[in-house]
């Protein structure tokens, strides 16, 4: 083995007190200056939640970051992302500032909706904004969003305990969806259903970069526990379209179905509703409820 105190006996002695001292003291490296946020003229509508995750450089590290949504000082729709790593850094720095056309910021808000990052209420307040500035941009006539009433909760629930095929079922209402958490009647695989108001230029009608979308009718459904929904829902009376929708980032190549409803009973006009794993729901473009609401 390399002796690697052989200089200090070959320099005739033991290292001096200065050398010493400078081995023995550990080393300080200045903090990182407390990043500024430009004052550059953007206005800003609001911000999503702080989420956190661990991205590999050299090695892992954890990161926080959060989008801001807004006008930058030319009145064009612009996300920022600020984002930072707590072992390193004690304030957010901008990562990015990006001019979107109207597509890409409704895309951007769907996501954060999706996540749970931002709310309805953001996401309706930010498009309502977006559109007044986009006075050319085609909109489909419909509105903007709304609730779930409780004529509308009532319906649904009726609808799912009918549902004779799954069990253990749990509802809730927030955010302007109801969500039924179930299991299949054999084997008690899970499955949830969310139901919600469409959207302004909606999932159903949108592409969804790397994910695979093909109209199906529901006895092609291979899920047996869900063909059995869609079978209740045209029983009840109601009209079906069925999108089945697969992730190119979703190793185990399960699908979701995403489906307008038309004419269930107790139900005014359309609704949208995804069936899936619990777990797979928001990537493809339906949005999670506040995990803090509670069920009535």
């Amino acid at each position: 083995m390399k002796d690697i105190f052989g200089f200090f006996r070959r320099s005739g002695g033991a290292p001096s007190a200065e050398m010493a001292q400078a081995i023995s003291e550990p080393v300080i490296v200045a903090p990182k200056p407390r990043s500024e946020e430009p004052d550059d003229g953007f206005v800003e509508w609001r911000r999503s939640r702080t989420r956190g995750g661990i991205e590999k450089r050299e090695h892992n590290e954890f990161y926080e970051q959060y989008s801001v949504y807004g006008l930058d000082d030319q009145g064009r729709l612009c996300c920022r992302l600020y984002h930072r790593y707590p072992e390193e850094e004690r304030e957010f720095g901008m990562s990015y500032s990006r001019a979107l056309s109207f597509d890409e910021f409704n895309s951007r808000l769907l996501s954060e909706l999706d996540r749970g990052d931002l709310t309805l209420s953001d996401y309706i307040e930010c498009l309502s904004r977006a559109e007044a500035l986009s006075p050319d941009d085609e909109r489909p006539d419909i509105p903007i969003a709304r609730d779930i009433d409780e004529a509308d909760e009532q319906a649904l629930r009726n609808f799912c305990d009918r549902l004779d095929n799954l069990k253990n079922k749990t509802g809730r209402s927030a955010q302007g969806v109801f969500r039924c958490d179930c299991e299949s009647a054999v084997m008690g695989e899970s499955l949830t259903m969310m139901f919600r108001r469409p959207l302004r230029y909606d999932a159903f009608d949108k592409e969804n970069p790397g994910v695979k979308r093909e109209h199906v009718e529901y006895y092609d459904i291979e899920d047996i526990w869900i063909m059995g929904v869609c079978n209740r829902l045209k029983e009840n009376g109601a009209k079906i379209n069925i999108l089945s929708l697969s992730s190119a980032w979703v190793m185990n190549g399960r699908s979701v179905y995403l489906m307008t409803v038309e004419g269930l009973t107790g139900i005014e006009g359309r609704l949208l509703l995804a069936i899936a794993e619990s777990t797979a729901i928001s990537r493809f473009g339906f949005f999670s409820l506040d995990p803090t609401a509670i069920g009535r």
